[in-house]
């Protein structure tokens, strides 16, 4: 399953990964983990990634890869670039909270609340 992308059966969001587990030892820790901007991604995008950086990222030889015209790489390679871009945006009432905390003018306390 592809964390990623699992959305909560009630309301649709995202949902976020809260419990780690290690087989191997039993143990388990409990939190709120943030996840790569790859990690994201739906197993698709993920696979044309991971061919395009596997052909050193070359569109033509990702093109070749793929089986598609180069026009039809490009865009998925743009297509791709604009869910990156859009996982990693943080939204106005994020940013000038880590502004007023970088500036001193709010607590981590006061920042963690807000957030």
């Amino acid at each position: 399953m592809n964390i990623g992308n699992v959305r909560c059966p009630s309301c649709r969001k995202p949902m976020v990964p809260v419990k780690l587990h290690c087989k191997t030892c039993d143990l388990s820790i409990e939190g709120h983990f943030e996840m790569d901007a790859l990690a994201g991604l739906n197993h698709e995008d993920q696979a044309l990634a991971i061919a395009f950086i596997r052909n050193f990222g070359s569109i033509k030889k990702l093109q070749d890869a793929l089986g598609v015209s180069y026009p039809t790489a490009r865009a998925r390679l743009e297509k791709l670039v604009e869910k990156l871009n859009q996982g990693m945006k943080m939204n106005p009432p994020q940013e000038s909270t880590i502004q007023k905390l970088e500036r001193g003018e709010i607590s981590v306390s006061e920042a963690l609340e807000v957030l």
